[in-house]
């Protein structure tokens, strides 16, 4: 099966307007089950990625996966096709079949300079973090 080319379906629920990936079940947010299909264009940004020299038996090696924020606060983990990205790097999401899928999604000097196209970043960029003592 070949990836959707043009991003990720979500859900949107009916009541709230939380949008989260399609389930069976209902809103994970305020229970109704009344949601419409939307589409997202699918660029997220990377939060955490990590490679695996030793996946479990089916999958190639190295198999990369990453942790991926759409800018709706929707979160999903996805199969990397290509080089492992950093945390902070925008990424083009599609579904294939039961997967979803990354590949790094360059961003032109001009873009970057303006801060167009750039994915917001998660968290407040203020903040230190400070481990528990």
């Amino acid at each position: 099966m070949t990836p959707e080319p043009n991003g990720v379906e979500l859900s949107v629920c009916s009541s709230c307007q939380t949008r989260y990936l399609p389930t069976d079940g209902p809103c994970p947010r305020c229970g109704s089950d009344q949601f419409s299909p939307y589409h997202d264009p699918g660029l997220g940004t990377v939060l955490s990625s990590t490679e695996l020299v030793h996946p479990a038996a089916g999958w190639e090696s190295p198999h990369r996966l990453a942790l991926v924020e759409l800018p709706q606060s929707v979160r999903l983990l996805a199969v990397v096709d290509g080089s492992l990205p950093s945390a902070g790097s925008l990424v083009a999401v599609s579904r294939d079949g039961e997967l979803y899928r990354a590949r790094p999604e360059p961003v032109s000097p001009k873009r970057s300079e303006r801060g167009e196209g750039e994915s917001p970043r998660v968290g407040r960029p203020d903040a230190s973090f400070e481990p528990p003592r």
